[in-house]
């Protein structure tokens, strides 16, 4: 009818026409929906079920391959202590190897993630060190090792698979020291200096690289490199990168005390530099000067001194070492983990990444109660599952959180159908954190349409969202998990408040839905 109106206008010589058409229309809609209101087929209504949930934690995560690994050592009030080191395989470089080389300095330089600021007011460079988390004035020790364990890119005992690696595995050897000291975050550590030992008059480079964020830098034993590298430049380990992996197998960048920052980093631009000179065969006519000094500038191959670098960039496997102590925590956490309650649930939910902790949550526990449910032949218009803060004081803590099935470790149906779960912090009128929703409509809907009883498909988990968790391509969820922020939920099991009330801030599960009334 609607297209008749809009065709009618057109035509001005037949606006009566539509006139009366018009109210010929309305009159048949208005009958229609009398009669839909009066026989009261459907009716549209929400209710609120109850949920358990409780703690569980995680002893490991996957932790090769990731875009950001962790450094540092955190301690957070809830979550208790966390170091984490790193232990990754050299690229080999060209490196232009002669018998009168000498190394001047070996710097490990590891870029920062920084945000460029206005320049101070004395015209040096400002910046501002981005995904970094805890104390960045507290100092801990950090030390660097050569890696005395072969990284197998392949798994040993199905070598058509890749290796996978996990944040628990403990038996890396380590072999010379390199360095050790404190260190702390700084984030104005944008120039190198380095000193010429081996060029007449000991002159200085400063070395900074054009547009360069800050970075750390490591001074590492120039003795071992020239031992371990120089002394071995014919020995056939340069000849390809497999040779030199399996003869040098890496480093190990470990550290250790009881308070600090924890730093996400992108290990696969940081790199190992030999800042080195030797004798280069140069010819004096293509330069200025008397360069060997016998009055005259015409000769053709005068050994020069002149400084040379190279880089060996991190390459091929890349992997974290975590190392958790719980009871530095300022609550029961190891309690809630030792003795979760999994047949009432807990009242506070702890979860964290990095090999931390999840939250599991099981819907419609008692299969009479999900039976009945099922006979009602609801067609569900809407199904949240809402989670509140416990301290919306709590400013370190994930921007999102990630949910899944728990029992299948694969995603929910709606991140399949709708490609959103949602998830995301939602923040009060004081802009402090609120709560995080997911969006469960199409899996509720499964659920309550499915015979089966088997309460796994109602054992969902809760777990910190990461970069690296599945597209919506992929029905599983991934078991990645390296960002090191934790947040405490409120869980189920609240005591009541005024008047014998349940806490409307407990997590609950909340659906809407049309009922048919014949």
């Amino acid at each position: 009818m609607s297209t008749t109106i809009v065709n009618s206008f057109k035509y001005l010589g037949l606006i009566t026409l539509v006139l009366f058409s018009v109210i010929a229309c309305e009159k048949d809609f208005e009958n229609v929906g009398v009669g839909l209101v009066d026989n009261d087929l459907f009716s549209t209504a929400d209710t609120t079920f109850e949920v358990i949930a409780y703690n569980k934690n995680i002893d490991s995560s996957r932790i090769d391959g990731i875009p950001r690994y962790l450094l540092g050592v955190y301690n957070d009030d809830n979550f208790g202590l966390l170091k984490s080191s790193f232990i990754g395989q050299l690229n080999l470089a060209a490196i232009k190897f002669s018998d009168n080389m000498s190394i001047d300095a070996v710097v490990l330089d590891i870029p920062y993630y920084a945000s460029k600021l206005e320049d101070n007011t004395d015209g040096t460079p400002n910046f501002e060190l981005d995904s970094i988390i805890g104390d960045q004035g507290a100092e801990f020790n950090l030390s660097v090792y050569e890696l005395g364990t072969f990284l197998n890119t392949l798994d040993p005992s199905d070598p058509t698979k890749n290796k996978k690696y996990y944040s628990n595995e403990i038996d890396y050897v380590k072999k010379a020291l390199l360095y050790t000291g404190d260190f702390k975050p700084n984030k104005n550590d944008t120039l190198l200096y380095v000193d010429r030992n081996f060029i007449e008059g000991n002159p200085r480079d400063t070395i900074k690289k054009e547009n360069a964020l800050p970075s750390i830098k490591i001074p590492l034993d120039t003795v071992f490199f020239r031992n371990s590298f120089i002394n071995q430049q014919n020995s056939g380990v340069f000849e390809s990168n497999d040779s030199f992996k399996e003869y040098f197998r890496g480093l190990i960048i470990e550290v250790d005390g009881t308070d600090g920052a924890m730093m996400q980093l992108a290990m696969s631009n940081a790199s190992v530099t030999i800042y080195y000179t030797n004798e280069v065969l140069t010819d004096e006519t293509t330069t200025t000067g008397d360069l060997n000094g016998d009055g005259d500038t015409d000769d053709k191959d005068v050994p020069v001194r002149t400084k040379q670098i190279t880089s060996f960039g991190f390459g091929g496997v890349r992997t974290s070492q975590y190392n958790r102590d719980y009871t530095s925590s300022n609550v029961d956490i190891l309690d809630k983990f030792d003795h979760p309650d999994v047949t009432n649930g807990d009242d506070k939910l702890f979860v964290q990444g990095a090999a931390g902790s999840i939250a599991v949550v099981e819907l419609f526990k008692d299969v009479v109660n999900l039976n009945e449910l099922r006979e009602k032949n609801w067609l569900i218009n809407e199904a949240n599952l809402t989670l509140y803060v416990e301290n919306p004081n709590d400013t370190i803590i994930p921007n999102k959180l990630y949910l899944y099935k728990y029992d299948y470790n694969s995603q929910i149906l709606d991140a399949l159908t709708e490609g959103f779960i949602d998830g995301n912090l939602q923040k009060g009128e004081d802009n402090k954190p609120l709560k995080y929703e997911f969006s469960i409509t199409d899996y509720i809907s499964e659920v309550l349409k499915n015979d089966s009883d088997s309460l796994s498909l109602n054992k969902l988990a809760i777990k910190t969202y990461q970069v690296t968790d599945p597209p919506i391509i992929d029905t599983l969820a991934s078991n990645f998990s390296w960002d090191a922020k934790g947040v405490v939920l409120k869980g189920n099991n609240l005591p009541k408040i005024e008047n014998d009330e349940l806490d409307p801030t407990r997590l609950k599960l909340e659906i809407f839905y049309t009922e048919n009334n014949q």
